[in-house]
């Protein structure tokens, strides 16, 4: 299974980071305003949620204490990993929003848009936690005979 790893995580939302400052930045020096929609942070903490109580699922599958299709539970793994780069993508996107408006911050939609973009970064961050611990719960040990000696085929 590929695994959300921190280095590629931290290379996205930088990346993110980067790209939605320069298109912000690009805009305004256009006399463009682009706010960010609020409905993002809900759907970012909707998504959480709902990875959460999946990945939930898996976790007591693999503990054996509920019943669950195998490419279920895979699916539920990939969509964790997904997730990670989803929401490490959102950090970086709902930062520049922070950083593209702090020279703004007298009118009050700046203020208004700087919280959003504030607001959409934490969710995103806490997405990215629960994508880790999902992905984490969907592990399996390569052990699946429990009368065999650790580290030899099952």
């Amino acid at each position: 299974m590929i695994k959300a790893r921190a280095l590629p995580l931290a290379g996205t939302a930088v990346s993110a980071f980067v790209v939605v400052l320069l298109a912000l930045r690009w805009l305004q020096s256009s006399g463009i305003v682009l706010p960010p929609p609020a409905i993002i942070p809900v759907l970012v903490g909707a998504f959480a949620l709902v990875l959460l109580v999946l990945g939930w699922r898996v976790r007591s599958f693999v503990a054996g204490k509920s019943s669950m299709d195998a490419i279920a539970a895979s699916r539920v793994a990939a969509l964790a990993v997904s997730g990670a780069f989803v929401g490490a993508a959102m950090v970086g996107a709902g930062l520049a929003q922070v950083v593209a408006l702090l020279d703004q911050l007298g009118a009050a939609a700046a203020r208004s848009d700087v919280v959003v973009g504030a607001v959409t970064a934490a969710l995103a961050v806490g997405l990215v936690v629960v994508a880790l611990l999902v992905q984490h719960w969907c592990e399996v040990t390569d052990d699946d005979d429990p009368t065999a000696p650790p580290g030899t085929a099952a």
